[in-house]
C-alpha cells in the first residue's frame, strides 16, 4: 500500500493524493512512520514536488492534532492501569507519556512528558475551602503510587516540578509537557462520553468529624485531599475483626464506673460540636500497672486502631504537633498516654489545658501567606502517673478538666483486654455516629441542657464541670440506646464523686487555704501577739505577725506578693477575690479615705510596714462591711 501511494506521485497540476498523508498519520511507529515520510520526499524530490509535499504534510500535521483533541482518539494504555482515559495525541503507556511532533523542516522528533505512567484518577472540590485537588497516579519502582495536589500545582510548569519531591520523574526540561499531558487529560475526561467514563468527581475534606451531617470517614463519596503526613492517621479510623467479640469485651469492662466513664468521653467527643460546647480534657491517673493504659486503649477502639502510635497517641511531641493533630481528629477524641512526658519539656500543663480546650490554634504565617487557622471540637483522654492538675492550677485549667484516681487494678487481665482491642476495633463508634444522625441538634441540645441543670442543682460545682460532665451523661444516655440496650444509662448521682466543688476550683479559695497552711506551717517565722500587746519575735526571719487569739494574721505585703507569684497565683486577683469574701480586713486611707488592703503594723524593730490583716478563723470570715479606720489601728511592738 505504501510503494503503491509512493509510486502514484507523479508530476503535474493535480494535487497530491489525500490518501498519501492519511497513510502516513495512520502509522504509529515514529521509526517507521519517518521512513514512509522519507521515502515519499524522495519520489517528490524526483517530480519536483517536495515544498508542497512539506507544506501540506505540516498543514495534515496540525489536523490530525485538532482532531485527536477533538476526539481524544488515543487512550492511556497502562497495564493494570487505576483507569483507562483519553489523552489526546499523546501516547501514553508502560513506557511513559510523549507525543510525535513535526518540526518545521518536516521532520520528526518525540516530546516526552513523563517516562513512566502517570494520570489523574480522582477530582476533588473541598467542602470547606472549595479548592479543587486532583489525585494522581503514577507506576514507579513496580508499583502504582498516589498523590494529592492542587489544581495550580498542575497548571503551573514552575511549581509541578514539586512533584519530584513526591517521587514524580519531572525536570525543569519535561516540566511543561507534563503540565500540558494532564490538563489535556484532565479537559478529555470531564463528562461521560460514548468512548468512555469522567474522571471521577468526589466532594473531599482534610480532616476526620462531621461535615453538616455527614462524618468522615463513614461518608462513601467524601474523599481525603489532606496532608500525605495525615494519611495513615486517616486509615486508623476504620473496623476491623469481629464485631461481637468487641462488644462482648465493652460490656464487661463497663461494669467497672472508671472504665465506663473513659468509654462515654470517647464517645462524647463527637457531641461536642453538635451542642455547642467547648472541647474538655479527661485524665486518668494513678500508680503503674493498674490498667490506664489498657483502659486508654479500650476508649480509642472505639473509632479504630487503638495500638500505641495509631489512634493512641504519645505525649513525646511538640505544641505545634499536637494541635495539628488535633485539628486533623477534629470531632474525634484525641487520646495520649503518659502525660508526665510533658513536664519540664515544653509546657506546663496548666498553659497545655487552656491552650487545647480553647479550640483553635493562633494564626501562623506561611511563606505564600496566613496558614488556614485551625481549629478542633474534641476531648483529650490522657493518663499519667500524677493529677494533671494541682493547689497551683488557675481556675480555668481546673474548670476544663474531669480528673479521676486509679486507686486499684482495673482488669483482672489487662493483658486479655489489650490483646483483644487490637484484633477487634471501629465498629462501636460508626453505629454510634449513626444514632446520632439521626437526631436534631435541637434534641440534643434539649437533652444536653437537661443534664447540666440537674448536675448544677444537685452537684456543688461550677458551670464548665457541669458542661463537661453533662456531655458525658449524655453520651454514655444514647451508647445505651444505641449499643449497650441492656444497661441502664448513668444518674448524677453516679458521677458526684468526680466533680471538682466550686471551692476547689475557684482560685482565691485554693490561694486562701495555701497562705493559711503556710503561716500555720511556719508559726516560727511570724511574730505571735501576746495579751499585753507585746510580741514574742522569731530568731530568723519574719513574715507579719499572728494576733493572740490567732484569728488574723497581719502579712508583710511584700512576703505575700512573693509567697502567691512562687505557687501561681496573681496577687492583684486573688486581692480582690478576697476582700469581697471578707478573708482581709478592708481599711480607710487617712487622707484620702478611700478603701485600701493594707494597713501599717510595727513588728519589733520593723516600723510601720505595709501588711495585709488575713483572717484565720473560719467564724471570722464572713464579708467585711465594717472597715477598721486607719486612726484606731493598735501599733504592737
Amino acid at each position: 500500500m505504501q510503494k503503491q501511494l509512493i509510486q502514484a506521485i507523479k508530476a503535474g497540476p493535480e494535487p497530491l493524493d489525500d490518501e498519501l498523508f492519511l497513510a502516513i498519520f495512520e502509522i504509529e511507529d515514529t521509526i517507521e512512520q519517518q521512513k514512509f515520510i522519507e521515502a515519499a520526499r524522495a519520489k517528490c524530490r524526483e517530480v519536483k514536488r517536495l515544498r508542497e509535499f512539506n507544506n501540506l504534510l505540516n498543514v495534515w500535521k496540525e489536523k490530525n492534532a485538532q482532531n485527536k483533541r477533538q476526539q481524544g482518539s488515543n487512550k492511556t494504555k497502562f497495564t493494570d492501569g487505576p483507569l483507562v482515559l483519553n489523552c489526546g495525541d499523546w501516547i501514553a503507556n508502560d513506557t511513559g507519556v510523549y507525543k510525535n511532533e513535526i518540526n518545521g523542516r518536516g521532520i520528526p522528533y518525540k516530546i516526552t512528558a513523563c517516562p513512566h505512567p502517570i494520570l489523574p484518577v480522582e477530582r476533588l472540590v473541598n467542602i470547606e475551602d472549595g479548592i479543587e485537588r486532583v489525585r494522581l497516579m503514577f507506576f514507579k519502582d513496580k508499583k502504582w503510587q498516589s498523590i494529592t495536589v492542587t489544581n495550580s500545582t498542575i497548571s503551573n510548569k514552575q511549581k509541578i516540578i514539586e512533584l519530584a519531591d513526591r517521587g514524580v520523574m519531572v525536570t525543569s526540561e519535561t516540566a511543561k509537557n507534563l503540565v500540558a499531558y494532564l490538563q489535556d487529560v484532565k479537559s478529555l475526561n470531564m463528562a461521560d462520553t460514548e468512548e468512555g467514563k469522567a474522571i471521577p468527581l468526589y466532594r473531599s475534606i482534610n480532616r476526620l468529624g462531621w461535615v453538616e451531617n455527614d462524618f468522615v470517614p463513614y461518608q462513601e463519596d467524601i474523599r481525603y485531599d489532606g496532608d500525605k503526613s495525615y494519611e495513615s492517621l486517616y486509615g486508623y479510623v476504620t473496623q476491623v475483626g469481629d464485631r461481637e467479640k468487641w462488644f462482648a469485651l465493652a460490656k464487661e469492662v463497663r461494669k467497672n464506673l472508671i472504665v465506663r466513664l473513659l468509654l462515654d468521653a470517647s464517645f462524647a467527643s463527637v457531641l461536642i460540636e453538635r451542642v455547642g460546647a467547648l472541647p474538655f480534657v479527661f485524665h486518668l491517673w494513678g500508680t503503674t500497672s493498674f490498667g490506664k493504659t489498657v483502659s486508654l486503649m479500650v476508649a480509642m477502639s472505639v473509632w479504630g486502631n487503638p495500638e500505641i502510635g495509631c489512634l493512641t497517641r504519645s505525649m513525646d511531641a511538640t505544641i505545634v504537633g499536637l494541635v495539628r493533630s488535633a485539628a486533623f481528629l477534629y470531632n474525634l477524641p484525641y487520646g495520649a498516654d503518659e502525660m508526665q512526658q510533658i513536664k519540664n519539656k515544653w509546657m506546663d500543663h496548666d498553659t497545655l489545658i487552656m491552650k487545647i480546650t480553647e479550640g483553635q490554634d493562633r494564626t501562623r504565617g506561611t511563606k505564600d501567606g496566613v496558614e488556614t487557622l485551625k481549629r478542633w471540637r474534641n476531648c483529650f483522654i490522657f493518663t499519667g502517673e500524677e493529677p494533671i492538675t494541682s493547689e497551683r492550677s488557675g481556675g480555668g485549667a481546673k474548670n476544663r478538666v474531669i480528673e479521676i484516681e486509679v486507686e486499684e487494678q482495673l482488669y483482672k487481665s489487662g493483658f486479655e483486654v489489650a490483646n483483644t482491642v487490637r484484633e477487634n476495633y471501629g465498629w462501636a463508634g460508626k453505629e454510634f455516629v449513626d444514632n446520632v444522625r439521626e437526631m436534631s441538634n435541637d434534641d440534643l441540645k434539649n437533652r444536653y441542657k437537661v443534664y447540666m441543670d440537674l448536675i448544677l442543682n444537685e452537684c456543688d460545682t461550677t458551670d464548665k464541670q457541669a458542661l463537661s460532665m453533662a456531655l458525658i451523661l449524655l453520651a454514655d444516655e444514647l451508647s445505651c440506646k444505641s449499643i449497650f440496650s441492656e444497661e441502664k444509662p448513668l444518674s448524677v448521682d453516679d458521677i458526684k464523686p468526680y466533680l471538682s466543688s466550686a471551692r476547689k476550683v475557684d482560685t482565691s479559695e485554693r490561694a486562701y487555704s495555701i497562705t493559711s497552711g503556710w503561716v500555720t506551717s511556719n508559726q516560727n517565722e511570724f511574730a505571735i501577739e501576746e495579751l499585753d500587746g507585746k510580741c514574742i519575735m522569731p530568731n530568723g526571719k519574719v513574715h507579719g505577725k499572728i494576733s493572740n487569739n490567732k484569728e488574723f494574721v497581719d502579712i508583710l505585703k511584700t512576703d505575700l506578693q512573693n509567697f502567691l507569684q512562687e505557687n501561681g497565683f496573681s496577687y492583684d486577683a486573688v486581692i480582690g477575690k478576697w476582700r469581697e469574701k471578707g478573708y482581709i480586713d478592708v481599711f480607710k486611707n487617712g487622707k484620702s479615705q478611700k478603701p485600701i488592703n493594707t494597713h501599717n503594723v510595727s513588728i519589733g524593730a520593723i516600723k510601720k510596714t505595709s501588711c495585709v490583716r488575713l483572717r484565720l478563723s473560719s467564724e471570722s470570715t464572713g464579708k467585711v462591711n465594717d472597715w477598721i479606720e486607719e486612726s484606731e489601728q493598735t501599733q504592737l511592738f
